[in-house]
């Protein structure tokens, strides 16, 4: 702490630490305070293994999204800091920072943090100062506070053009009409972030849906902010863990937090660990996958932690990149998976699958390889250090789980309130209810505005196929649905500077 100020600050849950890359962040204090600025440092050491950067193929990196929370000592309430927008971020260790003003208000909401140059899989370990607008956020210069400096590991998907559907006859997927619907021999080729027509004249996406699960068909535009895919965007590294929603829950207040714990009615069941005790939620596992969720409680989360909801398309394109796409392949770009029950060893929180049951390829946690583990597996415990694309079940860009695990919420074209996705993103204030306040978003009230991908562990092996479509029409009830197979990730724009 820079004792030339008059903050006192109090460090909860040192180190934040999030297990799947042994994610750790500490913070040192606040530092360089301006009063004339009305701006402070935060000082925060940021580790985590297996970091990334490459110039060629994928021509991607791995990042962390830092983002803040503060409580000043004279209310009982948490609030999301503003951060300064371009300059006012270092960070040293070969490292750096980058942030945006998708507000167009002059700050931004928190800042990813990667790898300066050519990085082979290693540990990063960046010191980083992050610039606290303080007088934005309306506290005082002599005011006194709490500060939790939050990590998500997340992955660049660069910009490039890549394809919808495979050209072949997965269900319910996307093609190029080709003058007869019942034609499905032709990927649809996605070129720009520019609107998209869907219909039944040639060149169009099209889609066939015969079933209320899987959504209606509906001609007309996807406009331009509709969030397609070409553009360059970040997705995270790992699906939402019962560790990250539970640090979303303790942060809520008692009004809000009675709209997003739903998860706790099922603590033991399938692998949930969530539970709550006087007032504190905990998880027994926090490394898990979130379960018993809904699109709902999601969008909650990602809001709270300014990211955004997935577009199906922009599933797609995390999944295959811009290879050519290949007929009922998953995830890691093959046909080929694991159909034989996983055993798995170690300590609950760090546990792997044992040698005598790690597949040659296509691992990932269905139904079929569950076993007697009756739940979702640890994120990411398919790659190993010596693991590949296809025997880890990394998607083309280094993304884990996409096939199986828990189901992916993203928001579909198959109805009209998915099609009015604006792509915007959270901004880290969520209403006195608990509830996310992005006009942009599709609107929970409605009901019919579902849309799953990627299969779960306690789904079949044909729900993971990277093109199937089967739960796009999912329709919930926001006062009472969670269910066991669904969970999620978000993703975010990536900065145009």
């Amino acid at each position: 702490m820079n004792k030339n100020t008059t903050f006192y600050f109090l460090v909860l849950f040192l180190p934040y630490i999030t297990e799947a890359n042994n994610l750790q962040i500490t913070v040192n204090g606040l530092t360089n305070k301006s009063t004339s600025n009305k701006t402070v440092q935060i000082d925060v050491d940021v580790t985590w293994d297996n970091s990334w950067r490459v110039s060629s193929a994928q021509n991607n990196w791995d990042a962390v999204w830092l983002f803040v929370k503060f409580r000043n000592t004279n209310n009982d309430y948490w609030q999301h800091a503003t951060l300064s927008y371009g300059n006012g971020h270092t960070v040293t260790g070969g490292g750096t920072a980058e942030s945006d003003d998708d507000t167009g208000t002059g700050f931004s909401k928190g800042v990813f943090v990667y790898s300066n140059a050519a990085k082979t899989q290693s540990t990063a370990n960046y010191n980083v100062l992050l610039e606290w607008q303080y007088g934005e956020d309306a506290q005082g210069d002599d005011d006194t506070f709490e500060v939790i400096v939050y990590g998500i590991e997340m992955v660049y998907v660069p910009q490039g053009r890549y394809s919808l559907g495979t050209g072949g006859n997965e269900s319910f997927s996307f093609f190029m009409y080709y003058g007869d619907i019942n034609i499905r021999n032709k990927p649809y080729v996605v070129t720009s972030e520019d609107a998209i027509t869907v219909g039944t004249e040639y060149g169009n996406l099209c889609y066939v849906n015969t079933s209320s699960n899987a959504g209606t068909y509906r001609d007309g535009d996807l406009n331009a902010s509709f969030p397609k895919g070409y553009q360059g965007f970040y997705c995270m590294k790992y699906e939402i863990t019962q560790g990250q929603y539970v640090d979303f829950l303790n942060s809520l207040t008692s009004d809000q937090v009675g709209n997003n714990n739903r998860v706790t009615a099922w603590y033991g069941t399938n692998r949930n660990t969530i539970s709550e005790s006087g007032g504190t939620y905990s998880a027994d596992n926090p490394n898990l996958p979130l379960i018993y969720s809904s699109h709902f409680h999601i969008y909650n989360y990602l809001d709270w932690a300014c990211l955004r909801p997935m577009s199906e398309l922009e599933y797609e394109k995390a999944c295959r990149g811009t290879l050519d796409p290949v007929n009922n392949e998953y995830a890691w770009g093959t046909t080929t998976i694991n159909t034989t029950a996983y055993a798995t060893e170690g300590t609950l929180e760090n546990e792997n699958i044992t040698s005598a049951t790690y597949a040659a390829e296509g691992n990932c946690t269905i139904s079929e390889s569950n076993g007697a583990i009756t739940g979702p597996t640890r994120v990411g415990i398919h790659a190993t250090s010596t693991s590949g694309r296809a025997q880890s079940g990394a998607s083309y860009y280094g993304i884990m789980d996409l096939t199986g695990s828990a189901y992916e919420v993203v928001v579909g074209i198959s109805l009209e309130e998915g099609r009015n996705f604006d792509g915007s993103h959270g901004d880290g204030l969520l209403d006195n209810f608990g509830y996310y306040s992005q006009s942009g978003w599709p609107q929970m009230t409605v009901g019919d505005v579902g849309g799953l991908r990627g299969g779960s562990f306690n789904t079949t092996e044909d729900h993971g196929i990277v093109s199937v479509r089967k739960l796009m029409g999912e329709s919930y009830d926001t006062a009472t649905s969670s269910r066991d197979f669904v969970g999620g990730r978000g993703v975010r724009t990536a900065p145009k500077n």
